[in-house]
């Protein structure tokens, strides 16, 4: 459970930290997309580890077993549940103008879906580098 906080404190941390300098630097998503998409694959990977840390704290409490391939899975879609939660606050920031950035727009939607595959390609990488490494050991 331990490694379940640091995660989580980890995670709000980064996403502190990043808000703070893009305002700090005056850097929006419209003209540095690409550090948008670096941020959304990094997140991925993370909620990644942070689902898969989750799972193994509660198997000693309900002794959860899954095969490896099914655990990758879980993870991920773990991976993409955080990135949809995170979208639908985008979503509100953008729609109720809380950190007035720029206005909602078509793009808006565009950008949420765009993040998404983003996020799953990061899980989908975490997923990757943990079968190969299981498969070295």
């Amino acid at each position: 459970m331990k490694k379940v906080i640091n995660l989580l404190f980890l995670g709000v941390a980064t996403v502190f930290l990043s808000y703070a300098s893009a305002s700090f630097l005056d850097i929006t998503t419209w003209t540095w997309w690409w550090i948008s998409n670096i941020f959304h694959f990094a997140g991925g990977i993370y909620a990644f580890f942070l689902a898969r840390a989750i799972f193994r704290s509660t198997e000693r409490y309900h002794r959860t077993q899954a095969l490896f391939l099914m655990e990758i899975v879980i993870f991920i879609l773990g991976a993409l549940a955080v990135g949809v939660l995170w979208e639908w606050y985008e979503l509100a920031v953008d729609r109720y103008n809380i950190f007035i950035r720029h206005k909602a727009s078509i793009m808006t939607y565009a950008d949420n879906i765009g993040d998404l595959i983003t996020d799953f390609l990061g899980a989908l990488t975490a997923g990757i580098y943990l079968a190969f490494k299981r498969k070295r050991e």
